[in-house]
Protein backbone atom coordinates (compact mmCIF):
# COMPACT_ATOMS: atom_id res chain seq x y z
CA UNK A 1 0.00 0.00 0.00
CA UNK A 2 1.36 3.27 -0.92
CA UNK A 3 1.87 6.32 1.06
CA UNK A 4 -1.55 7.97 0.15
CA UNK A 5 -3.31 4.76 0.64
CA UNK A 6 -2.00 4.54 4.25
CA UNK A 7 -3.22 8.61 4.37
CA UNK A 8 -6.70 7.76 3.45
CA UNK A 9 -7.19 4.57 5.66
CA UNK A 10 -5.79 6.85 9.02
CA UNK A 11 -8.39 9.19 7.75
CA UNK A 12 -11.09 6.80 7.70
CA UNK A 13 -10.10 4.93 11.13
CA UNK A 14 -10.34 8.70 12.30
CA UNK A 15 -13.17 9.33 11.25
CA UNK A 16 -15.20 6.08 12.26
CA UNK A 17 -13.50 6.80 15.55
CA UNK A 18 -15.17 10.34 15.81
CA UNK A 19 -18.36 9.12 14.33
CA UNK A 20 -18.12 5.86 17.17
CA UNK A 21 -17.72 9.13 19.91
CA UNK A 22 -19.91 10.88 18.76
CA UNK A 23 -22.95 8.32 18.89
CA UNK A 24 -22.15 7.21 22.00
CA UNK A 25 -22.09 10.53 23.53
CA UNK A 26 -25.50 11.57 21.18
CA UNK A 27 -26.88 8.23 23.37
CA UNK A 28 -25.46 9.16 26.55
CA UNK A 29 -27.01 12.58 26.73
CA UNK A 30 -30.03 10.78 26.01
CA UNK A 31 -29.74 8.51 28.94
CA UNK A 32 -28.69 11.21 31.27
CA UNK A 33 -31.66 12.95 29.79
CA UNK A 34 -33.80 10.36 30.57
CA UNK A 35 -32.62 9.48 34.07
CA UNK A 36 -32.93 13.73 35.21
CA UNK A 37 -36.49 13.23 33.79
CA UNK A 38 -36.89 10.28 36.11
CA UNK A 39 -35.23 11.22 39.29
CA UNK A 40 -35.18 14.35 41.36
CA UNK A 41 -32.68 15.63 43.65
CA UNK A 42 -33.02 15.02 47.25
CA UNK A 43 -30.11 16.03 50.49
CA UNK A 44 -29.60 12.44 52.50
CA UNK A 45 -27.63 11.52 55.35
CA UNK A 46 -24.23 9.47 54.59
CA UNK A 47 -24.19 8.88 58.79
CA UNK A 48 -25.98 8.41 61.80
CA UNK A 49 -26.86 11.55 63.07
CA UNK A 50 -27.86 11.77 66.72
CA UNK A 51 -30.20 14.37 68.22
CA UNK A 52 -29.20 17.93 68.83
CA UNK A 53 -26.38 17.81 66.78
CA UNK A 54 -25.11 20.52 64.55
CA UNK A 55 -24.69 19.25 60.94
CA UNK A 56 -21.69 19.11 59.10
CA UNK A 57 -21.28 19.31 55.67
CA UNK A 58 -19.41 15.81 55.18
CA UNK A 59 -22.39 14.20 56.86
CA UNK A 60 -24.96 14.73 54.03
CA UNK A 61 -25.15 14.51 50.57
CA UNK A 62 -27.09 15.37 47.57
CA UNK A 63 -28.35 12.10 46.06
CA UNK A 64 -31.31 11.34 42.73
CA UNK A 65 -34.25 9.38 43.80
CA UNK A 66 -36.92 8.54 41.57
CA UNK A 67 -39.72 10.92 40.81
CA UNK A 68 -42.39 10.89 42.87
CA UNK A 69 -40.12 9.42 46.08
CA UNK A 70 -38.76 12.64 47.43
CA UNK A 71 -41.08 13.30 51.08
CA UNK A 72 -42.53 16.54 50.61
CA UNK A 73 -40.92 17.51 54.51
CA UNK A 74 -37.43 16.70 52.68
CA UNK A 75 -34.88 19.56 50.59
CA UNK A 76 -32.50 19.38 47.50
CA UNK A 77 -30.30 22.11 49.16
CA UNK A 78 -27.59 21.24 51.35
CA UNK A 79 -27.72 25.14 52.34
CA UNK A 80 -31.00 24.54 53.82
CA UNK A 81 -29.39 21.37 56.17
CA UNK A 82 -25.47 22.07 57.00
CA UNK A 83 -25.21 24.11 60.14
CA UNK A 84 -28.45 23.19 61.73
CA UNK A 85 -29.21 20.83 64.48
CA UNK A 86 -30.67 17.82 64.64
CA UNK A 87 -34.36 17.34 67.24
CA UNK A 88 -34.27 14.33 66.30
CA UNK A 89 -31.34 11.18 64.90
CA UNK A 90 -31.01 10.99 61.37
CA UNK A 91 -29.82 7.44 59.87
CA UNK A 92 -28.16 7.12 57.15
CA UNK A 93 -29.40 6.77 53.77
CA UNK A 94 -32.22 8.20 54.86
CA UNK A 95 -33.92 11.67 53.24
CA UNK A 96 -33.03 14.63 55.63
CA UNK A 97 -36.79 16.21 57.02
CA UNK A 98 -36.71 20.06 57.71
CA UNK A 99 -39.19 19.22 60.80
CA UNK A 100 -36.07 17.29 62.44
CA UNK A 101 -34.08 20.44 62.26
CA UNK A 102 -34.17 23.18 64.79
CA UNK A 103 -35.82 25.82 63.70
CA UNK A 104 -38.68 23.83 61.40
CA UNK A 105 -41.30 26.09 63.60
CA UNK A 106 -41.84 22.70 66.02
CA UNK A 107 -41.89 23.32 69.67
CA UNK A 108 -37.88 21.94 70.17
CA UNK A 109 -37.72 23.33 73.61
CA UNK A 110 -35.66 26.21 74.97
CA UNK A 111 -32.40 24.18 75.07
CA UNK A 112 -31.76 25.12 71.21
CA UNK A 113 -32.13 29.27 71.70
CA UNK A 114 -29.56 29.14 74.23
CA UNK A 115 -26.16 30.51 72.34
CA UNK A 116 -23.20 28.49 73.28
CA UNK A 117 -21.62 29.44 76.43
CA UNK A 118 -24.79 30.59 78.06
CA UNK A 119 -27.35 29.19 80.72
CA UNK A 120 -31.19 30.05 81.39
CA UNK A 121 -31.64 31.06 84.97
CA UNK A 122 -35.48 31.94 86.28
CA UNK A 123 -35.58 34.45 89.00
CA UNK A 124 -38.92 35.39 90.82
CA UNK A 125 -40.82 38.61 89.45
CA UNK A 126 -43.80 40.85 90.33
CA UNK A 127 -45.55 43.35 89.01
CA UNK A 128 -42.70 45.80 90.86
CA UNK A 129 -39.78 43.99 89.83
CA UNK A 130 -40.29 42.65 86.20
CA UNK A 131 -40.94 47.10 84.98
CA UNK A 132 -45.02 46.36 85.45
CA UNK A 133 -44.80 43.35 83.34
CA UNK A 134 -44.00 45.50 80.18
CA UNK A 135 -40.95 43.50 79.75
CA UNK A 136 -41.52 41.03 76.93
CA UNK A 137 -39.19 37.63 75.54
CA UNK A 138 -36.33 38.88 73.69
CA UNK A 139 -36.19 42.19 75.34
CA UNK A 140 -33.02 43.00 77.04
CA UNK A 141 -32.66 44.25 80.51
CA UNK A 142 -30.18 45.59 83.25
CA UNK A 143 -30.59 43.66 86.80
CA UNK A 144 -30.02 46.24 89.53
CA UNK A 145 -29.31 45.02 93.08
CA UNK A 146 -29.65 46.22 96.95
CA UNK A 147 -28.04 44.56 99.33
CA UNK A 148 -26.83 44.33 102.78
CA UNK A 149 -23.48 44.31 103.30
CA UNK A 150 -21.86 41.41 105.39
CA UNK A 151 -19.84 43.66 107.74
CA UNK A 152 -21.29 47.15 109.34
CA UNK A 153 -18.38 48.68 107.69
CA UNK A 154 -20.01 49.45 104.62
CA UNK A 155 -22.84 50.82 103.84
CA UNK A 156 -26.20 49.19 102.34
CA UNK A 157 -26.16 49.99 98.57
CA UNK A 158 -27.93 49.37 95.09
CA UNK A 159 -26.30 49.20 92.23
CA UNK A 160 -26.45 47.68 88.61
CA UNK A 161 -25.06 44.31 88.77
CA UNK A 162 -25.38 43.06 85.25
CA UNK A 163 -26.20 45.02 81.89
CA UNK A 164 -27.75 43.78 78.53
CA UNK A 165 -29.35 40.45 79.63
CA UNK A 166 -31.61 38.94 77.29
CA UNK A 167 -35.10 37.95 78.61
CA UNK A 168 -35.54 33.97 77.17
CA UNK A 169 -39.59 33.30 78.65
CA UNK A 170 -42.05 35.14 81.19
CA UNK A 171 -43.65 32.22 83.18
CA UNK A 172 -43.81 29.63 80.19
CA UNK A 173 -44.36 32.29 77.55
CA UNK A 174 -41.00 32.37 74.97
CA UNK A 175 -42.60 34.01 72.07
CA UNK A 176 -40.94 36.98 71.08
CA UNK A 177 -42.52 39.59 71.83
CA UNK A 178 -45.52 37.89 73.42
CA UNK A 179 -46.86 40.10 76.19
CA UNK A 180 -46.77 38.01 79.94
CA UNK A 181 -49.14 36.19 80.65
CA UNK A 182 -51.73 37.22 83.45
CA UNK A 183 -49.99 34.53 86.41
CA UNK A 184 -46.65 34.73 85.21
CA UNK A 185 -44.35 34.48 88.53
CA UNK A 186 -40.93 34.23 87.19
CA UNK A 187 -38.57 35.92 84.41
CA UNK A 188 -36.03 33.79 82.10
CA UNK A 189 -33.01 34.97 81.62
CA UNK A 190 -29.69 33.97 79.35
CA UNK A 191 -26.58 34.83 81.17
CA UNK A 192 -23.24 33.29 81.12
CA UNK A 193 -22.18 30.45 84.64
CA UNK A 194 -20.42 34.17 86.56
CA UNK A 195 -23.63 35.79 85.96
CA UNK A 196 -26.12 33.16 86.91
CA UNK A 197 -23.69 33.21 90.30
CA UNK A 198 -24.01 36.21 91.36
CA UNK A 199 -27.63 36.53 90.36
CA UNK A 200 -28.38 33.41 92.02
CA UNK A 201 -26.46 35.54 95.43
CA UNK A 202 -28.22 38.48 94.79
CA UNK A 203 -31.79 37.06 95.07
CA UNK A 204 -31.11 34.87 97.72
CA UNK A 205 -29.52 37.61 99.58
CA UNK A 206 -30.35 40.95 98.12
CA UNK A 207 -33.37 42.90 95.93
CA UNK A 208 -33.60 42.83 92.58
CA UNK A 209 -35.02 44.93 89.92
CA UNK A 210 -35.14 44.86 86.48
CA UNK A 211 -34.64 47.88 84.07
CA UNK A 212 -35.55 47.82 80.73
CA UNK A 213 -33.32 48.47 78.05
CA UNK A 214 -34.26 50.25 74.39
CA UNK A 215 -34.41 48.32 71.43
CA UNK A 216 -30.91 49.95 69.57
CA UNK A 217 -28.74 50.95 72.84
CA UNK A 218 -25.77 48.30 73.89
CA UNK A 219 -23.77 50.36 74.95
CA UNK A 220 -22.49 49.45 79.24
CA UNK A 221 -22.36 52.44 81.82
CA UNK A 222 -20.05 52.21 84.32
CA UNK A 223 -21.72 53.48 87.76
CA UNK A 224 -20.99 53.81 91.51
CA UNK A 225 -23.87 52.97 92.51
CA UNK A 226 -26.52 54.36 95.18
CA UNK A 227 -25.95 54.25 99.17
CA UNK A 228 -27.90 56.45 101.84
CA UNK A 229 -24.84 58.82 101.63
CA UNK A 230 -25.01 59.36 97.96
CA UNK A 231 -28.86 59.44 97.96
CA UNK A 232 -28.79 62.19 101.07
CA UNK A 233 -26.05 64.44 99.37
CA UNK A 234 -26.13 64.12 95.48
CA UNK A 235 -23.26 65.07 93.25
Amino acid sequence: MDRTGKKLLLMALVLAMMAGLGVYYFFASLERQAVLERTDEVVIATVNVPARTPIRANMVTVARIPTGTRHQGATHNLADVVGRVTTSPLIAGEQVLLARLHGSGADTGLAFDLEPGYRALSVQINERIAVAYLVRPGDFVDVAVSYEPTTGVIESRSIIMLQNIQVLALGSTVTHGASAPPDARTITLAVSPEQAERLVWAEDFGSLRLLLRPVADQRYVTTDGATANSVANPR
